[in-house]
């Protein structure tokens, strides 16, 4: 009697047991998912203010606003390639064809709304998956919690989200999805979202070859560390120096971007210590200090970091842009398995201290780069603009909705003006002048562009001062030359124009 007595006693201590777990468990995933849906309502509202109040281009949500509507109208990845000023595929420049899957919501709301609050949802999703996967290699609830914060207040993160659209923000939280069911030992899932993550570009392949040398020697995983370093090494030949070149005609523009490597080594090898290059290496990984623990989770990043850190375009080791996206996964995921290692450490004086220092480190990157309204350094702040002008934008929106009429307007302008088959930009990418182009050189390869178009709408904020003698004033005022085209609308600083029958 007294042993059943027992039994019964452990069996509801057991029980308890399990219903306090499955409550602090919630506890902690219950309060994560109200930061998640702040997190998704903040960057969707904002991303969405920055292109209303005419702070994002054509480079790059314009593009992707066309490609996703004509899509959606049946031309896949279709659209009009700034290069060759021709409509072309899009894989001719980026392998993303991830984009189509946003195509039906195009069917609903054609807007590149569905877009901004579709990426910070979907990049929403990683922090909690950051949570399980933490959770299953830590056991630890309260630290998963920690380290999924962190991923919400990651400010390359959040930086991406707020300049326009990329598809390989997608792959964050496919490849940490990925990770998560390999540790689960799931490997149909994990190779379903390895999959998934080299839809979202063209160099994500490398990222994967890494990641099988890293289960190759880190775990002793012979087999799915071959099959994932083949998968992504092939996918990255094939795509890189098959599918691009076979669409676009040539090799990948962005090989000019290393281009010094070969023609100016000495000045190149100068440049590699200079000061903005030192700055991108702090801003990396010190936020990260506790990968230091687990050295061989740096092999995830290398591939990554060398693309941006050779690159001879700035922009590329900016964290104002999309660029780090690779690398935060790598040490998102190296921090976890380094913190694994951390806590066997028996000095807790050294425990203490590298815990200060941790997160004294993240406090101060993230009261310098994160993009709040409010408390930190740079605050995010977008200006509205005139009622009138948003009047003229919107009239003309309406006005010019036929998907046929052929149309160019300047850069900020674009998002709202690409659901259409034919578009061209009137400007051109500000990222020209930090690859070497001059003014001058601008103005040849873009001063007819305007041409092929049937109605233009500039933004006259965007020509600014037209006696300056750079490429914006000269590529305006060539245009104004032209007796083909003539004005047919002057309010809020936009001016239409329209082709002249002949």
């Amino acid at each position: 009697m007294k042993t059943q007595n027992s039994n019964v006693k452990c069996q509801n201590q057991n029980l308890k047991l399990k219903i306090f777990n499955l409550f602090f468990f919630n506890k902690y995933f219950i309060f994560l998912f109200l930061v998640f849906a702040i997190f998704v309502f903040y960057f969707s509202y904002f991303s969405i203010k920055r292109v209303d109040t005419l702070n994002s281009y054509y480079y790059d949500l314009g593009i992707m606003d066309q490609v996703v509507y004509n899509t959606s109208q049946g031309r896949f990845l279709e659209m009009t390639n700034p290069t060759f000023l021709k409509n072309m595929s899009r894989l001719a420049i980026h392998f993303d064809p991830i984009l189509a899957v946003f195509a039906p919501f195009y069917w609903l709301w054609p807007d590149f709304k569905i877009l901004l609050i579709g990426q910070a949802l979907i990049v929403g999703l990683g922090g909690l998956v950051i949570f399980l996967l933490s959770n299953l290699l830590l056991k630890d609830k309260k630290v998963s919690f920690i380290f999924s914060l962190f991923y919400f207040l990651n400010f390359h993160i959040a930086r991406s989200l707020l300049f326009d659209f990329h598809a390989i923000t997608l792959a964050i939280p496919l490849i940490f999805a990925s990770f998560y069911f390999y540790h689960k030992k799931n490997y149909r899932f994990y190779y379903i979202f390895i999959f998934l993550s080299l839809l979202t570009k063209e160099h994500v392949g490398l990222f994967v070859a890494s990641l099988g040398v890293f289960y190759f020697f880190y775990f002793s995983d012979k087999k799915n560390g071959l099959i994932t370093f083949f998968l992504g090494l092939s996918s990255f030949l094939l795509i890189n120096f098959f599918v691009i070149p076979y669409f676009r005609g040539g090799s990948h523009f962005a090989l000019k971007y290393y281009q010094p490597i070969i023609s100016d080594p000495k000045n190149f090898l100068l440049n590699l210590a200079s000061y903005e290059r030192i700055e991108y290496l702090k801003r990396i990984f010190l936020p990260f200090i506790f990968n230091f623990f687990s050295p061989l989770s740096f092999l995830l990043v290398l591939p990554e970091f060398l693309i941006n850190y050779l690159s001879k375009n700035a922009n590329m080791r900016s964290y104002y842009f999309h660029y780090q996206s690779l690398i935060v996964v790598g040490l998102f995921y190296g921090m976890i398995l380094g913190y694994k290692k951390f806590v066997n450490f028996e000095n807790r004086i050294f425990k203490k201290l590298f815990l200060l220092i941790f997160f004294l480190v993240n406090f101060y990157y993230f009261y310098l780069y994160y993009p709040l309204t409010f408390f930190v350094k740079n605050k995010i702040f977008y200006q509205k603009i005139s009622q009138e002008k948003r009047k003229s934008i919107e009239f003309w929106r309406k006005i010019l909705k036929d998907e046929e009429i052929v149309l160019a307007t300047t850069p900020k302008l674009a998002p709202f003006f690409t659901k259409r088959r034919y578009y061209f930009n009137f400007l051109f990418d500000p990222a020209w002048y930090n690859l070497g182009y001059s003014d001058e050189e601008i103005f040849n390869i873009k001063k007819d562009v305007y041409k092929k178009a049937d109605y233009i709408v500039i933004n006259k904020e965007e020509i600014g001062n037209e006696l300056k003698d750079n490429a914006l004033s000269k590529i305006y005022n060539n245009f104004l030359k032209d007796k083909n085209f003539t004005l047919i609308y002057n309010q809020g600083g936009i001016e239409v124009y329209k082709k002249v029958k002949s």
